[in-house]
């Protein structure tokens, strides 16, 4: 049995009472991770890291994985559902919010259509109240479902962006020390200490991005990947001061996390614009799609940043917003988020509205690299 595959949780159950059947929803049993991991092995989903062992590294990564945070459904001991909430910290007005990340949402389709994927959401979702978890965010491929039982999708936008054959004219002013863009292998340790230092700084800034400690940052360099990751960093004088992540989604090449030092808009751009860049080992590549093929755009998450736009123009790179709603959002209890947050409730104000006006969806940033 893998490491981490270990008794982790404690067990809870009760009977649906609309099933003449012996269908239960309760917790994941020690013993069960084997056939959850078989369960999971028919999630197909575009978009999604889809490597059919992410779920077995997350069980080994995940600090914050436990039996009694998977929900599923057994009908006479066999697992036909799942759902499952990952603890996480969001930003949020310069506050630590409680949040609980759903996902994934699976169920057999021989079993679908019969309400389990209803109860399964509904007992999470009362888990997660009961534990204090102000928040619920989840990225599924059933968002009518959620949206039905109470969370919003939350429409933003993404960027793809493109090399140009036409740079912008140069700053007026140059830099004056040459950029170098590296590994994060090369010299790993010291640059992950600034990357960290360039996240808090960035990150910590924006409304939505998880807050990671050191137990979530060793998960998320060893999840991010589908199944692998580039991880790129712009050094100035031998500094960090910018960093960007990319890997290869069913949509094409992604950032799913970036960051910069408040000096390093143009490193950070020209980061970006050599992500662009072809080569002859490409490690993203495979036999059946060419390194030019996956670098001619890459997708950018959603992001707020002046500075980094007007470098991606002096660097050639064309920029398209796209429309972006895959993610969805709940409010859980609004009275304790409102009173972490010291913020009034208006008057008839509902959790939904409540949401749009202390987190609007052009403002919210959830990193791709913190996905579930």
């Amino acid at each position: 049995m893998p490491a981490g595959f270990g008794n982790r949780g404690s067990r809870l159950s009760a009977v649906l009472p609309y099933t003449p059947s012996a269908m239960e929803i309760r917790t994941l049993e020690s013993g069960e991770l084997e056939a959850l991991q078989q369960l999971l092995s028919g999630w197909d989903v575009p978009g999604y890291w889809r490597d059919p062992e992410h779920f077995r590294r997350q069980v080994d990564a995940d600090p914050t994985f436990r039996e009694h945070n998977v929900w599923v459904a057994a009908e006479r001991g066999e697992l036909v559902a799942c759902a499952q909430i990952q603890p996480r910290r969001l930003r949020i007005l310069g506050h630590g919010i409680p949040t609980g990340g759903l996902g994934p949402i699976f169920t057999r389709p021989d079993h679908r259509r019969r309400g389990i994927g209803i109860s399964l959401i509904e007992r999470t979702a009362t888990a997660m109240r009961e534990r204090g978890m102000e928040l619920s965010i989840s990225f599924t491929s059933t968002p009518r479902l959620l949206e039905r039982l109470g969370w919003t999708t939350w429409r933003g936008q993404r960027c793809i962006l493109r090399a140009t054959d036409k740079k912008a004219p140069a700053p007026a002013r140059s830099e004056g020390v040459e950029i170098e863009i590296v590994s994060l292998e090369l010299q790993r340790d010291r640059a992950l200490s600034a990357v960290k230092a360039i996240h808090t700084a960035y990150s910590g800034s924006r409304n939505g991005t998880v807050i990671r400690d050191d137990a979530l940052w060793d998960a998320s360099l060893k999840l991010a990947g589908n199944p692998c990751e580039e991880f790129w960093v712009a050094r100035r004088g031998g500094l960090a001061v910018a960093y960007a992540r990319v890997t290869l989604l069913d949509e094409g090449l992604a950032i799913t996390e970036l960051g910069r030092f408040e000096d390093g808009a143009s490193a950070l751009a020209k980061l970006v614009a050599g992500v662009l860049g072809p080569r002859g080992s490409d490690p993203l590549a495979s036999s059946s799609v060419s390194s030019e093929e996956i670098r001619s755009f890459v997708i950018m998450p959603a992001f707020d940043d002046i500075g980094l736009t007007v470098g991606l123009e002096h660097e050639g790179i064309s920029s398209h917003p796209v429309d972006d709603d895959s993610g969805l959002i709940r409010c859980l209890n609004i009275r304790a988020l409102a009173a972490r947050l010291d913020v009034e409730l208006l008057e008839d104000e509902n959790e939904t509205a409540f949401l749009r006006r202390i987190l609007p969806p052009d403002g919210f940033v959830f990193w791709p690299a913190d996905r579930f």
